[in-house]
């Protein structure tokens, strides 16, 4: 049983890494990202608070992201690996997920971080389109649907997600930019650190993913 934080810039790719995490070793899918959406969705006070600020593309306060947090938890089977998906995203959350994971009986196995050019980064973001019911998220180049604008598990048309405009993936990756070299730093440190060139196809990605972390 891991248990395994993931990071890195919007459109590194970390979400479909995950995603064949899941499939192919049964890890739970824990993402802020997630969560925001679907406990909005579910009409929860605390989500709708933090909507004001994810909806335009700023960060949700530490206390309201991991009060919210702690009630997601409750969805996952504790018996299973976990990947955590962005839910550090400012050096002062690292103690609020230390405590999370000490509640939860689980110690952080590794961080690892997925390294993205600005550019790239930005022409990947703004071709990714978003299926508003089930979340599944699609892309033009690298992951596209069968039938042009409908996704593939529900056939709801797709959309662009508010905060896939480009000036919001900008200051995404601005603020992203300010905030991840402390945090890189601190698990640096605790010897926890995994750097992946996100460049690359999924599958080679994948593969020097899946070395690195002894699967």
């Amino acid at each position: 049983m891991k248990t395994i934080l993931f990071h890195g810039p919007s459109g590194s790719g970390k979400d479909t890494q995950v995603d064949l995490l899941v499939k192919k070793y049964a890890f739970e899918n824990i993402g802020t990202g997630e969560m925001f959406r679907v406990m909005y969705k579910d009409a929860d006070l605390e989500a709708i608070k933090a909507y004001q600020y994810w909806s335009k593309g700023r960060f949700v306060p530490n206390d309201l992201t991991y009060s919210m947090l702690n009630k997601w938890l409750k969805r996952f089977d504790s018996k299973k690996s976990w990947a955590f998906v962005s839910v550090v995203r400012d050096v002062g959350q690292i103690p609020l997920f230390d405590e999370l994971l000490e509640n939860s009986g689980r110690k952080l196995d590794a961080f690892v971080h997925f390294l993205l050019p600005e550019e790239i980064a930005l022409e990947r973001m703004s071709l990714r389109m978003v299926c508003s019911y089930c979340e599944s998220t699609y892309h033009e180049k690298y992951k596209p649907e069968a039938v042009k604008g409908y996704c593939d598990k529900c056939g709801t048309k797709l959309t662009h997600r508010e905060d896939d405009e480009p000036d919001k993936i900008r200051f995404r990756l601005q603020e992203y930019r300010r905030t991840v070299a402390p945090i890189v730093s601190k698990y640096k440190e605790r010897g926890l650190l995994i750097e992946i060139d996100a460049s690359p196809s999924i599958e080679s990605i994948h593969t020097e993913l899946i070395k690195r972390l002894g699967l």
